[in-house]
């Protein structure tokens, strides 16, 4: 009698959400909540049980279970930054390119817990760095959350650092979020200043906020503070009134010569052979200078 009044309830309830795919899996959001596909393995690994976990693979459950939203007990290993229950499920067959409805991989995971070796692990076990989803991207997630280690592991494995998303590019996202070693990290490896968000330049977001370093670091960087956004506006227009980041884009003169040297010579080098500076055969006075030592 439960069971069918709850079923009534269920279908008097506005039908307003269909049936979607996503990688050709049926997904319905009516399930959205619904913790009936959860396992005792998805539990383990996102406690971080490594013992537990070892006893549960043992007793066949597989590593490679999935809930209807598509999280494996890799995402769970993942999210929790646990390298051992990682390993353990990817020695088990666990899928290292396993997508969520939200376009969650490990990786992506990975990222936010912001643990470098999890995250090389991952990296060495998956054939996709790139993001499955637009509003899950691992390289924005470390850059807004400052994981700088993170960040330079995938660019070391080919991630586009000038990737623009609807919330930006990686640069972008550091600056909203004034994380100034992320910011500083992702110049140093080649980030184009004045890519951010369309019309919205990195400069716009760090005056906006109010990141007085950022600014200073874009400006050293070669930012363009002419540049104006979809509103018409200036860096220095978005910045209060008598802030610092204000004092800093009102007294910045045009780039130097040299910085435009510089600026030009790295552009030409591209993000993959800014390592490869020695080649050019420079002085070490001019080598160091073009990589901002």
């Amino acid at each position: 009698m439960a069971a069918v009044q709850t079923e009534t309830c269920c279908w008097n309830t506005p039908w307003d959400r269909g049936f979607h795919l996503y990688k050709q899996r049926p997904y319905n959001p009516l399930m959205d909540g619904l913790w009936s596909d959860w396992t005792p393995l998805h539990e383990a690994a996102l406690q971080g049980r490594l013992l537990l976990l070892r006893t549960l693979l043992s007793q066949r459950f597989s590593a490679c279970s999935s809930t209807v939203n598509g999280v494996t007990a890799l995402h769970e290993a993942c999210a929790g930054g646990h390298l051992g229950c990682a390993k353990t499920l990817l020695e088990y067959g666990a899928d290292a390119d396993a997508v969520t409805i939200d376009g969650a991989t490990p990786l992506f995971n990975a990222c936010c817990s912001g643990n470098p070796a999890l995250v090389s692990l991952i990296l060495k076990h998956s054939s996709a760095p790139h993001p499955a989803h637009l509003l899950a991207s691992p390289i924005h997630e470390a850059a807004k959350r400052g994981h700088i280690t993170c960040v330079e592991l995938l660019l070391a494995n080919g991630v586009n650092v000038d990737l623009e998303l609807e919330a930006g590019t990686p640069l972008y996202c550091a600056c909203e979020t004034q994380r100034t070693d992320c910011v500083h990290t992702l110049l140093l490896l080649g980030a184009d200043v004045n890519r951010g968000r369309g019309l919205d330049t990195p400069l716009h977001a760090a005056a906006r906020v109010g990141g007085a370093r950022e600014v200073e670091l874009l400006l050293e960087h070669g930012a363009d503070g002419n540049c104006r956004n979809s509103e018409g506006k200036r860096a220095v227009e978005l910045a209060e009134q008598h802030s610092e980041e204000r004092l800093i884009l009102q007294s910045a003169g045009p780039c130097s010569l040299s910085q435009l040297c510089r600026q030009c010579i790295r552009r030409s080098l591209g993000q993959h052979r800014l390592n490869r500076t020695h080649a050019l055969y420079l002085p070490n006075s001019l080598h160091n200078y073009l990589l901002y030592r």
